[in-house]
């Protein structure tokens, strides 16, 4: 187990730097966007919250996989239609 956590704590400082770099991209991007207020920008922001998002949701998964031997089953929503 020991090994496992040692494994995992060096993919997490891995995950977390990758995750910093898109940090940046967003406040980059956002500064952009704020200067050009063109719509480009606030799209590649949007993409690249979605892949900090991803990036959380993959890092949270590799813990409880190591920690708990199982990944949570996935939870769907599901929203009654506006009608």
């Amino acid at each position: 187990m020991k090994e496992a956590l040692a494994d995992l704590a060096a993919r997490i400082r891995q995950d977390l730097d990758k995750l910093s770099r898109v940090v940046a991209r967003v406040e980059e991007g956002c500064r952009r966007a704020d200067r050009s207020h063109d719509d480009y920008y606030f799209e590649a922001v949007a993409l690249n919250l979605h892949g900090f998002y991803t990036g959380l949701e993959r890092l949270f998964e590799r813990i409880a996989a190591t920690v708990e031997n199982s990944v949570p089953a996935a939870q769907i929503l599901i929203f009654p239609s506006a009608e």
